[in-house]
């Protein structure tokens, strides 16, 4: 339990900080998830014209099926690869960012036992 005025502005300033701080890791974490979909973006669009090269070169039908089915299978693979690691960066950006309001919840926890 808080005892004064001192101890309240104490812990009504450290809420203020925890807010500050989860903040600024939150913005921190986007702005690499920002990078990251742009350097996938542009990867897959160099993948994409590297593709209608390739399938515009074949010579017959069934090389351009083969090709065609590669290529699609490549990029589902690499789908599934690019959004596995996406959602982990994601998930660690949202734990990182949550880490200190979740100390003050406690804190507040805390107090609130005291009681």
């Amino acid at each position: 339990m808080l005892n004064g005025y001192d101890e309240m502005m104490a812990f009504g300033k450290g809420n203020v900080e925890a807010v500050v701080q989860s903040g600024t890791v939150a913005v921190k974490g986007m702005e690499e998830l920002g990078k990251l979909y742009t350097d996938y973006t542009n990867l897959s669009i160099a993948k994409a014209n590297e593709a209608v090269k390739a399938l515009s070169s074949c010579k017959t039908p069934q090389e351009f099926m083969q090709l065609q089915t590669k290529l699609t299978r490549d990029g589902i693979e690499s789908f599934i690869s690019d959004s596995r690691k996406l959602a982990e960066i994601t998930v660690g950006v949202v734990n990182k960012s949550i880490e200190p309001l979740a100390a003050r919840f406690q804190a507040v926890s805390s107090l609130k036992m005291a009681a």
